[in-house]
């Protein structure tokens, strides 16, 4: 090797190397963070919150993922397909339209059924609203022993235990779960209609498909919104 060939190899040697641009990501690619997150919400069986898809697309700020899943749905509202994103359980999610729930009840017509007995469904109502409670406070609300209705609603995971309450014989306190909420279309226990609305001579609420947008009206209408997605079961209140 010649002395200048030797030369130009020692300064290419110790030429600076060239910047190179960060390997794309959602926290740098707000085209591929769009993408990521519709992808993430239309193959989800259940909802997915804001924190879970932060760690999901390895995105920290919590007001971006946000910001970017509503303009996903107010995107898909105005395109008028046949699934939306909706807010529901604390989270987000892919579901057919109600007007369109017909034609998938003929699709999954061979799928069983969840189906509620009266007392049950008033358990569950008086738990929603009045929880925690124990079983004894809530047979004290109906005025009859509720075992079979409460083993119902485990079983259905439409409600959980919570916890004891500090009183003799620590009894299990019982609450709803975000099964619950994702089969009465609600994003939180907050969009449960107020107790006036029920007192005698109020005005009957309406019994329609709800709309999880921007809040729920009615928890005990049954949601038409059918997931896009890992549903098993819908609920039909008897």
């Amino acid at each position: 090797m010649s002395s200048t060939e030797a030369e130009n190899v020692e300064a290419a040697a110790e030429a600076p190397a060239e910047p190179q641009s960060p390997a794309p990501s959602p926290a740098n690619d707000p085209a591929l963070l769009r993408r990521a997150l519709e992808g993430l919400l239309f193959i989800t069986d259940r909802p997915l919150s804001a924190g879970e898809l932060c760690k999901l697309v390895n995105v920290r700020d919590q007001d971006r993922i946000v910001a970017a899943v509503e303009e996903l749905r107010r995107e898909l509202e105005d395109r008028n397909l046949g699934y939306r994103l909706i807010a529901v359980a604390e989270g987000w999610q892919m579901a057919t339209r109600p007007e369109l729930a017909p034609y998938m009840r003929k699709l999954f017509s061979d799928r069983a059924t969840m189906r509620l007995s009266t007392a049950a469904q008033e358990t569950l109502s008086i738990i929603s609203y009045k929880q925690p409670l124990t079983r004894a406070e809530v047979e004290e609300i109906r005025g009859v022993e509720v075992i079979a209705a409460l083993e119902t609603l485990l079983e259905k995971r439409l409600i959980k235990v919570v916890g004891r309450k500090e009183t003799v014989g620590r009894p299990l306190m019982y609450g709803t779960t975000m099964e619950f909420l994702r089969h009465f279309g609600l994003r939180s226990l907050e969009d449960l209609p107020p107790l006036e609305r029920f007192a005698p001579g109020a005005e009957a609420p309406a019994v329609e498909a709800p709309v999880v947008e921007p809040s729920v009206e009615e928890p005990s209408a049954v949601s038409e919104d059918v997931t896009s997605k890992g549903e098993d079961e819908s609920f039909w209140p008897e």
